[in-house]
């Protein structure tokens, strides 16, 4: 199942990288602002996961109207949040069907969190392995964007992607995936990781500057401003978590 998460940044990924990667996906969720993304770009989202505080009451209202539900009459799902105990929130009342869940504003867990939670409970009661991808996630507030990398480095066993206008990135991990093999069209472009854990190692080939086992630790600037010489150019991650990003 490869299913995009569409997030709330307040500064979207442009229309038409919004659609292209809907197109390529099994299932789009809207995360909370993300579905005003979805709805700019002609996208209409299988499901919505939020507590619906920066999404526009118009959107909430066309997308509770796909249900054929008023805004108004959708029920609230319950939410146990992460503690030190449990990293992963519990998610009560979710149907494989999809549709619009709402959360209450006063949660420990953020939107994009609960979206990943909701795709793995999904995923799982269809049987099925998951990929994920997200866009617009990574522009307008830094607190936000760095707790989306919290985000995506707590679900690193996923490999999940983080692509934008400017860049993608994947999370690199020995739980999920540990290489990424840049590619032809990638000769010329720059390239920088950060490690998202302490202790993380990594090597890197085809590249002006390459690298055999290098420890680094999180969000140390080590990894910054490379560039990609060969087709064949990969970054792995031997152990810990790495974003890694191609810019375009």
């Amino acid at each position: 199942m490869r299913v995009l998460l569409v997030a709330g940044s307040p500064e979207p990924s442009s229309p038409a990288l919004v659609s292209a990667l809907a197109a390529a996906a099994d299932s789009v969720t809207a995360v909370d602002r993300g579905a005003d993304a979805c709805r700019a770009a002609g996208v209409v989202p299988d499901s919505f996961c939020g507590d619906a505080d920066t999404v526009s009451p118009e959107t909430l209202a066309w997308l509770c109207g796909r249900e054929g539900e008023q805004a108004s009459d959708v029920a609230r799902l319950d939410v146990t949040p992460a503690d030190d105990v449990r990293d992963v929130p519990e998610i009560h009342g979710i149907a494989a069907a999809g549709g619009v869940r709402l959360f209450p504003p006063a949660k420990y867990d953020t939107d994009l969190s609960l979206a990943f939670s909701c795709c793995r409970q999904l995923a799982a009661e269809a049987g099925e392995g998951l990929e994920v991808s997200v866009t617009c996630a990574s522009a307008g507030r830094m607190d936000h964007a760095l707790a989306v990398f919290g985000v995506l480095a707590a679900n690193a066993d996923l490999a999940p992607a983080l692509v934008e206008d400017a860049f993608e990135c994947r999370v690199l991990s020995p739980r999920g995936r540990d290489a990424w093999e840049l590619g032809a069209d990638a000769v010329g472009r720059h390239f920088s990781f950060v490690a998202l854990a302490d202790g993380t190692l990594v090597s890197e080939r085809g590249m002006r500057w390459e690298l055999e086992r290098f420890r680094v630790d999180a969000l140390r600037d080590r990894g910054i401003s490379n560039v990609v010489d060969a087709p064949d150019a990969t970054v792995t991650c031997h152990a810990g978590i790495l974003a890694a990003f191609l810019m375009r």
